[in-house]
């Protein structure tokens, strides 16, 4: 049962609250509040946490920690009871702070389907009795919300004013509590955030905690969100207070993917090679109904401060990397015998990227290229031209190991007529190769050979190309795996996605970003930038490529990918966020290609499991 605001005086019994403590607390004053104030002369402003053993608290005692002008009074449930409002009120007046963030809440979304009346005592009632109490000695009020509070229909990101429908009584609750301190406060910002990860407890600890016994974990793969770092969070909120325009704001990292697919971020990250097994909702099953789309658009941070928070894979990354949990991508090697590797275009975007990748692996290596200047000067230079049509071409370059074959004519340029004229050639020279001996040939391939799909690509999508680039790329995978036929070699069709990095000797439109900056333009022509692409920067892609083309086990079509989707909207707009660019991109000025896919990435199981083999 839930009241109304009319009913808001009708108050239910009162249960305490309890929460576990996630490290040892701040030392306590003579009165038991737990104070960290710093040694600064002049103190301007007193924030009071409640729930300050929470994932949230913790990262605001981390911001505030070396601030000389913030005194952190915290709380938990043993100094203040939310759900008490004469405790509330007693303590607030006698602390009198500038602030009060309310970090606390009944979080445990199954367990509040059974026990309604504590979820309501603790998401509605604490918030009215900490406004009144907020009112009383002028105080802004910070208040926590949810994602929960919609009902996950929509097909599109969910903003500030977007109509309520919470289908679990989690949600019911937080709705609750957000219309008191709207309707009670007198300054307030209620902050809806989704997906949060910090310090303890939470999702992404859970899955490496399995990782380390389970072969494989069943992910839910339908429901749609952003992983939020509780960094990121509090850097709103610190925005948000200095400030006086009150009001409900969004605050969630930008870009989306299934929890199943942030489990295989987690993993691959991590190192781990546990499998992800997705499954809809309906096969999970649990006791409360959770929204299917949860995307939240913080227009009120751009439109009040023009503010964008960071990527949720960059601040993901982030979180790991300070806390020791990422898996080293440097120093690395391949386990396995070193190898003598023939790199043909290995002066081009991504295969200076691969010699290198290759070098650091221990691998002996053969940079073939018109010119040089980019390469690795440990590699060895071969000018031999690769499209000279000699049947002997194998052991001209020395019979190498491996080959990996990446030289091609307007990549960028996807109906060029140069993919269907250099098309004999490249097909010549794989012949000879693979005639003349070769043991191992990793081809580079595309996402573009598949044409107009949505979802992932696996190895058994059907291609359907729909430019001349694709086309010519389909049509030599074809020719590799026909020409391999009763042959003893190993083939490795390595299929790119969209890459980004190294961006001034790209020709991507990042690299265009980049070029238009300097002439100091203010805007350029975009796409709707609605179309969503698996990004890769080209370094990783180097490592995928190198470990992929030289290991022993795996082979056929692989994706080389981070298997997770992002809208190229989303991208350029962090690109030119995190380079501090002027321009802005004029959304709409170009048509959507009628070959790009909504969208589309990379299933990565083939390539993680090559990655996991690699330290």
């Amino acid at each position: 049962m839930f009241v109304s605001m009319a009913e808001q005086n009708s108050t239910p019994k009162r249960f305490v609250i309890c929460h576990v403590f996630l490290r040892k607390p701040p030392a306590a004053d003579s009165a038991g509040m737990q104070i960290c104030e710093n040694n600064g002369d002049s103190i301007l402003k007193k924030i009071l946490i409640t729930g300050s053993r929470g994932q949230l608290g913790i990262a605001l005692n981390e911001f505030y920690g070396q601030r000389q002008d913030v005194q952190i009074v915290n709380t938990d449930v043993e100094e203040l009871n939310i759900t008490d409002e004469a405790d509330v009120m007693k303590k607030v007046s006698d602390i009198r702070p500038d602030v009060i963030v309310n970090c606390a809440a009944h979080t445990q979304v199954d367990a509040c389907e059974t026990d309604e009346e504590r979820a309501y005592l603790i998401n509605a009632e604490g918030p009215r009795f900490l406004s009144l109490a907020a009112n009383a000695v002028d105080a802004v009020l910070v208040h926590i919300s949810s994602d929960y509070v919609y009902d996950g229909r929509k097909k599109s990101p969910y903003v500030e004013g977007d109509a309520y429908n919470p289908q679990s009584v989690y949600g019911k609750t937080k709705l609750v509590g957000e219309e008191f301190v709207r309707n009670i406060a007198k300054k307030y910002f209620v902050v809806r955030t989704a997906w949060l990860y910090g310090e303890g407890r939470n999702f992404v600890n859970t899955m490496l905690k399995l990782s380390e016994t389970h072969d494989s974990v069943r992910v839910v793969c339908d429901q749609i969100g952003t992983p939020t770092s509780a960094e990121e969070v509090v850097k709103v909120i610190d925005l948000l207070c200095s400030s006086d325009n009150y009001g409900t704001y969004h605050a969630t990292c930008e870009g989306s993917c299934s929890w199943a697919e942030f489990t295989e971020m987690i993993f691959r990250l991590c190192g781990r090679d546990t499998k992800v097994i997705p499954v809809t909702t309906e096969e999970y099953g649990s006791p409360a109904k959770r929204p299917a789309y949860s995307i939240l658009e913080n227009r009120k941070l751009q439109e009040e401060f023009g503010y964008r928070m960071k990527d949720w894979i960059p601040a993901f990354e982030k979180y790991l990397t300070d806390r020791g949990l990422r898996k080293k991508e440097t120093g690395h090697f391949m386990i396995g015998t070193k190898k003598r590797v023939l790199v043909t275009g290995a002066n081009g975007y991504i295969g200076r990227h691969v010699v290198k990748s290759l070098l650091e692996m221990g691998h002996e290596v053969l940079a073939s290229d018109f010119v040089f200047d980019g390469v690795d000067e440990r590699a060895k230079f071969v000018e031999t031209p690769i499209f000279s049509g000699d049947a002997d071409i194998y052991e001209q370059f020395g019979k190498p190991d491996v080959c990996i074959h990446m030289a091609w004519r307007n990549g960028f340029v996807h109906n060029s007529e140069t993919h269907l004229t250099d098309l004999p050639n490249h097909f010549t020279f794989i012949k000879n190769m693979i005639e003349g001996g070769l043991p191992q040939l990793a081809v580079m391939g595309t996402m573009h050979e598949i044409g107009y799909w949505e979802g992932a690509i696996t190895e058994d999508t059907p291609a359907n190309p729909r430019s001349l680039y694709g086309i010519a790329k389909n049509a030599l995978r074809q020719m590799t795996f026909l020409l391999a036929e009763g042959k003893d070699v190993k083939i490795d069709w390595l299929r790119a996605y969209y890459i980004l990095g190294d961006d001034a000797k790209s020709n991507s439109i990042f690299a265009k970003i980049v070029g238009w900056e300097k002439e100091g333009k203010e805007t350029f022509p975009f796409t709707s930038g609605k179309n969503q692409f698996d990004f890769i920067t080209v370094d990783e892609l180097a490592d995928q490529i190198a470990a992929a083309s030289t290991q022993d086990e795996i082979d056929g079509i692989i994706n080389c990918c981070t298997g997770v989707p992002l809208s190229l909207g989303e991208k350029v707009e962090s690109f030119i966020k995190e380079n501090g660019f002027k321009i802005r991109p004029q959304y709409g000025a170009f048509p959507d290609r009628p070959y790009d896919s909504p969208g589309v990435w990379g299933d990565a199981e083939k390539i993680k499991k090559i990655m996991s083999k690699v330290r």
